[in-house]
């Protein structure tokens, strides 16, 4: 019964959104008018059992069903018309900011941790779809563990949507899916509707940012930091500055950002941001190879750290210091050149060379770790030397950016059925051309059945892809030319 299940939704705001009696009455109220109905449930409600909810799921399901059965929605659009019910019901904007900064006073971890629950709550943090996302660890007898997820949660775009595009009009609001405005947006056929979000303003080095959570969290409390303005990224010491000035506020998270050219930099170039969260990313469990001396910097371990990509670790108690060969190495990485190892800093289609930095903070000492990073192409690899190779893409072809830089692969949600296609393929012991013939889609996915006749499993079939990537991704090899390479570069620096 509609009327019923509204009554039980505005108690689960109550009790799990905050929302105030007298809010109630208005919220009630404009739900009324939404779905047509003259007065409200006059019955009991099991509050107890609604008390016990920590997911916003059963009303999810409801209300779509309706939108679907009553209005004939697709699903698509019942989502959004759910996102509104639940921004409807969920605290203020400035009410989220008053009561997280309250709960700062007492803990930052608290204040986090609280937002977060809120996320999950109000069906932000669409925490029962990330669920279901197919994740495990991938170990290896000659490196180090990473992780990898099949992402599910992230919807895709159907026929239907695309088709919405073609008459959607062009729009310059909000400038892109992470500004502020995106408080409250309806959405439409190129951006999800954003009327439940909710984000809180920090300072950074006395700048204006906000902190929210990812919708689609790839970790445990992944959450953005984003710029108050609409600007492109970029790297430089600033940046640097605001990862640490994080940590100093919040020291149980680690932060990082996005290289800020192409390729390299992940998917979002046009608007200053970061990503932290509490979870420990595969990149910060790997051992240190050496220590490298640093003379002009008597208060900081400079270390090369054994990864599949190229990765230098700073660790310093001195925050300024710390920035001091942080800035050192990464201004010498832009304009270092070796064309042994096919670097070239820069040329005529621009700037090659940067870095992906992540920090944390271990009992009071930063660590930054600088991942060197080159986004050149050339014939061979138009998609970038430095990238994912073409042998690959039939599992990953974007970009690599932080998240995947540091040992956390996402990888897309078709990869359920292909593999399960490819494992039918393998089991049948079909030829290309048969198992073409049943599935298009195999035509790529030649070299995954051959693994698989020869004993692999799909699980280690994809872990081995996912190493290879990091180290197409490494400037410098792992092999005696890598580690030449390496040296030549550090005896370039000011150390």
């Amino acid at each position: 019964m509609l009327s019923q299940t509204i009554a039980e939704f505005l108690f689960y705001a109550k009790t799990h959104l905050s929302l105030s009696p007298l809010d109630a009455i208005y919220c009630q109220n404009l739900l009324l008018k939404r779905f047509g109905l003259q007065q409200p449930y006059e019955g009991e409600v099991d509050e107890k059992a609604i008390a016990s909810e920590t997911l916003p799921d059963r009303y999810v399901e409801a209300f779509s069903q309706y939108f679907m059965e009553k209005e004939g929605m697709d699903a698509n659009e019942a989502e959004r018309e759910c996102v509104w019910l639940f921004g409807l019901v969920s605290p203020r904007p400035s009410e989220v900011s008053r009561e997280f900064e309250k709960n700062r006073a007492v803990s930052p971890d608290l204040a986090l941790d609280e937002l977060y629950r809120l996320s999950i709550a109000n069906y932000y943090v669409q925490k029962s779809k990330i669920d279901k996302n197919i994740v495990f660890n991938a170990s290896f007898s000659d490196g180090p563990d990473l992780e990898i997820s099949i992402n599910l949660s992230k919807p895709e775009k159907n026929n239907k949507d695309i088709a919405k595009l073609v008459h959607a009009k062009a729009s310059g609001y909000p400038a892109c899916a992470l500004c502020k405005e995106n408080l409250g947006f309806e959405g439409d056929a190129r951006r999800p509707a954003r009327e439940n979000i909710r984000i809180v303003p920090l300072k950074l080095d006395e700048e204006d940012w906000y902190l929210q959570y990812s919708p689609y969290g790839y970790y445990y409390e992944h959450c953005i930091l984003l710029f108050d303005h609409h600007v492109p990224m970029e790297m430089n010491r600033r940046i640097l500055s605001k990862l640490l000035s994080f940590l100093d506020q919040f020291p149980g998270f680690f932060i990082g950002s996005n290289s800020d050219l192409p390729i390299v930099g992940g998917s979002i170039l046009n608007h200053e941001h970061f990503q932290g969260g509490r979870h420990e990313m595969p990149l910060f469990k790997a051992k240190a190879l050496r220590e490298i001396p640093c003379p002009h910097f008597p208060h900081c371990k400079l270390e090369e750290i054994d990864f599949y990509n190229t990765v230098l670790r700073i660790a310093s108690a001195s925050h300024d210091e710390l920035l001091d060969l942080a800035e050192t190495i990464m201004t010498a990485w832009r304009h270092y050149d070796d064309p042994a190892c096919s670097i070239l800093s820069s040329d005529e289609a621009g700037q090659h060379s940067t870095v992906t930095p992540l920090a944390k903070k271990v009992d009071g000492v930063y660590q930054m770790y600088l991942i060197l990073r080159n986004n050149r192409c050339d014939e061979t690899y138009p998609d970038g030397i430095f990238h994912a190779h073409p042998e690959y893409a039939h599992i990953k072809h974007e970009g690599i950016g932080l998240i995947e830089a540091a040992g956390l692969f996402i990888l897309p949600a078709r990869l359920v059925r292909q593999s399960k296609e490819a494992e039918e393929a393998s089991a049948k012991h079909w030829s290309m051309e048969e198992a073409v013939s049943h599935y298009p889609d195999l035509d790529i996915f030649s070299d995954m059945i051959e693994k698989l006749n020869q004993g692999m499993t799909t699980k280690q079939y994809l872990a081995s892809v996912c190493r290879g990537i990091l180290n197409n991704v490494a400037v410098f090899k792992k092999d005696e030319e890598g580690k030449a390479g390496l040296s030549r570069f550090l005896g370039k620096v000011n150390l």
